[in-house]
């Protein structure tokens, strides 16, 4: 329990201590009521029905201080308790005499004690209470409708005694009054403490603005943050803080939170007292303003300089690298006559000296040489195709030349161009080509190239005896080419390493192949420049299907485009 009361907040104490208060003050006024009660008893004796109610109304007040303790608002109960008290005083005073009772005096106890309940305006509120009953009770002397009072005398003893509990009354609620407003000034008292030391003991200065952005109050951390004492700062305008490239950008988060009362934020240089810059990140919103004023903002500044010397220095290494990798793709994409050239004449002389165009060679083994450096020759070119399309690409400098064709012409060369390796690792290779997708409209050489990595791919990984197929079809996507492998497969965590450049897999399910690991990285840079995409679905044992989907490829028997059901038609350059 003292655990929770010391985490107990200054706003939830100050609630407690009123609703104990509440309590004190209504049983007290139930203690009176009931001596009142004994009292007018051992006077009258045995009341008749309407001083029962009297009586029972003298308890009422027990009944609200037993109502304080549920989750009843306290402001509820405080205005139930004056308006039951001015009702009473007035029932009693009717009972009693009318405006010569000895109780009427205690109409003017009802503002007092609504003084306790709130301001002026609860104050007024019980006075107009007070006074409608003094009217009520007096319209019914005036009737002549007083029921005859069973007090004994008129006496002065009377009003002395009534006068008396009223001035006990008072008493109470005077130093109800005082509780109060020493409770209410502790409370402000903690709260303004608690605040002082918070913005005393915070890393982050915390300070208070005029709208027009000069410094009323400065927390002490303005001289770790500037270098400068909070008092030196009072008075000071942004543009003697803040660097001035940055001085638009706070008058635009004061003038944010001064005049559209919206919280805003900036990044800024703020002026240390040596002389130098410290990159601070500063957030304000407007304080409570005044009527008819623009506000004052209240802003919260970090020092975020060891951030932005972070940024900084990752932007200037992001620089760097897309530098070396623009240098490098350039390079590469320059260098294709410099590399293809020499290829070719080598992949050209070998093929003419492994046919003996010219006349005999002579010795077989030159024979088997010829053929090693034309076979040596083509898987170079091979590469250096793959590389230099793959740095086209990354350049920017790869452009689809759009056509008609037969894909079914097309396939059927990819898989010539694979058919010798094919045919020495025992894999068959068949071709599936529906006719509803056998003219497509797309890059020729690039779909030519898209099949051979893939099948090249699929040959490679398959054991002797397995196959790869090659299909393709139409359906509401548009155009989807197939290519399918008995292979080996790829476990779920290399898939998602696939399909990035230079990336392979091995391990002791697939066999390290020759390779640059740009095969399937090119086909999905290809797909996606046709607007399509290429996914891949392997199990691993079983083998791998790539799907290579080409949504806008699809002509009719016209030679037309085929619009797509679940795509948008997009234009491609060479459309005819």
């Amino acid at each position: 329990m003292a655990v929770h009361e010391h985490l107990r907040t200054p706003a939830a104490a100050n609630e407690a201590a009123l609703r104990r208060l509440f309590v004190s003050i209504q049983m007290a006024k139930a203690g009176l009521g009931a001596t009142l009660a004994l009292a007018f008893l051992a006077l009258v004796g045995h009341p008749d029905s309407y001083e029962w109610i009297a009586l029972v109304g003298l308890m009422a007040p027990a009944i609200l201080a037993a109502l304080a303790f549920t989750k009843a608002p306290l402001s509820a109960l405080e205005q139930a308790a004056l308006a039951v008290f001015a009702g009473l005083i007035a029932y009693l005073a009717v009972l009693t005499g009318g405006v010569t009772s000895p109780l009427v005096v205690w109409l003017v106890l009802v503002p007092a004690e609504a003084a306790l309940a709130g301001g002026r305006p609860a104050v007024a509120r019980a006075a107009a209470a007070s006074a409608i009953a003094l009217a009520l009770v007096a319209g019914v002397e005036a009737l002549h409708a007083l029921p005859p009072s069973r007090l004994p005398s008129m006496d002065w003893e009377v009003y002395a005694v009534s006068v008396f509990a009223a001035v006990m009354q008072a008493g109470l609620v005077a130093a109800a009054a005082q509780d109060r407003q020493r409770a209410a000034d502790q409370a402000a008292a903690e709260g303004a403490a608690m605040y002082r030391f918070l913005a005393d003991n915070a890393m982050d200065l915390i300070t208070r603005h005029g709208a027009d952005g000069r410094i009323r109050f400065a927390s002490p951390a303005a001289q770790g943050l500037l270098g400068q004492d909070p008092e030196a700062l009072l008075g000071v305008a942004p543009a003697a803080l803040v660097h001035p490239d940055d001085l638009r950008v706070i008058q635009a988060a004061f003038m944010e939170s001064s005049y559209f009362a919206r919280a805003a934020a900036a990044e800024i240089r703020l002026k240390r007292a040596d002389g130098t810059f410290v990159w601070a990140e500063i957030r304000c919103r407007p304080a409570a303003p005044a009527k008819g004023k623009a506000a004052d903002i209240v802003a919260v500044t970090r020092d975020i300089t060891e951030r932005k010397v972070h940024e900084q220095a990752l932007i200037e290494a992001r620089d760097q690298a897309e530098g070396a990798n623009r240098a490098k793709s350039a390079f590469l994409a320059n260098m294709s006559h410099e590399l293809r050239t020499p290829l070719n004449a080598i992949i050209g002389f070998s093929e003419v000296m492994t046919h003996e165009m010219f006349g005999p060679v002579g010795s077989p083994r030159y024979l088997e040489y010829s053929r090693l450096i034309h076979e040596s020759g083509a898987h170079l070119l091979e590469l250096i195709n793959g590389i230099l399309d793959m740095s086209k690409i990354e350049a920017g400098k790869f452009e689809l030349g759009e056509e008609i064709f037969d894909l079914e012409e097309v396939t059927q060369a990819a898989v010539r161009f694979v058919r010798q390796p094919a045919e020495r690792a025992g894999v068959a290779l068949k071709v599936a080509i529906a006719p509803a997708a056998r003219v497509i409209f797309a890059d020729k050489r690039a779909i030519k190239q898209v099949l051979v990595n893939l099948l090249t791919n699929g040959v490679k990984f398959t054991p002797r005896g397995g196959e790869v197929r090659v299909t393709a079809s139409l359906d509401s996507k548009g155009v989807e080419i197939a290519v399918k492998d008995s292979g080996v497969g790829i476990s779920a965590k290399d898939l998602e390493r696939l399909g990035k450049p230079f990336e392979q897999v091995e391990g002791e399910h697939v066999r390290a192949k020759e390779g640059t690991g740009l095969g399937l990285a090119l086909v999905k840079a290809l797909a996606s420049m046709h607007g399509g995409e290429a996914t891949i679905e392997s199990t691993l044992g079983v083998g791998t299907t790539v799907h290579v989907r080409l949504p806008y490829a699809a002509v009719d028997d016209k030679g037309a485009r085929v619009a797509p059901a679940e795509a948008k038609i997009i234009p491609f350059k060479g459309a005819a």
